[in-house]
């Protein structure tokens, strides 16, 4: 009886493990993106934007940008969006930039690197151990969605 209550202690123990993306502050995210006006900049390949309450003019009174802002990216797949906020620093005001090539976004804090054109938000250079926080997208004609 002891062994499978160590067994069972044990198996608790090594289940029970956190990454930065658990610990990530959860922040409601809702956009309609419309491809034929003021997003239009978003049809060019590796092209982004950076969608910021209080910031990005244009937003409506129902749409959410996250904790850090929401950054959509037109990759080699199609469209995705981050969190704009380090998943390593985790405060809402310190938030990744594109670098001049592109193809990564960087922490101007800590100076993680993560890889966006192709690698999925992964992390290229520490000391982030975990990705960007990925939000879903979903394009139907010219609108695109960004949700969590």
């Amino acid at each position: 009886m002891r062994r499978i209550g160590y067994l069972l202690l044990m198996c608790c123990a090594f289940s029970c493990t956190t990454n930065e993306n658990d610990l990530f502050p959860f922040a409601s995210v809702n956009l309609e993106l419309d491809l034929t006006y003021e997003d239009k900049a978003l049809k060019e390949s590796m092209a982004y934007k950076t969608y910021i309450m209080g910031q990005t003019t244009g937003l409506s009174a129902v749409e959410r940008t996250g904790f850090g802002g929401v950054i959509v990216y037109h990759d080699l797949y199609g469209y995705s969006a981050y969190d704009l906020a380090c998943p390593y620093e985790m405060k809402y005001a310190i938030r990744v930039e594109i670098d001049e090539s592109r193809f990564k976004a960087i922490c101007p804090s800590c100076g993680s690197e993560f890889g966006i054109y192709e690698n999925g938000g992964a992390v290229l250079k520490g000391p982030a151990t975990q990705g960007l926080k990925r939000y879903n997208t979903h394009q139907s004609g010219n609108k695109i969605y960004v949700t969590n």
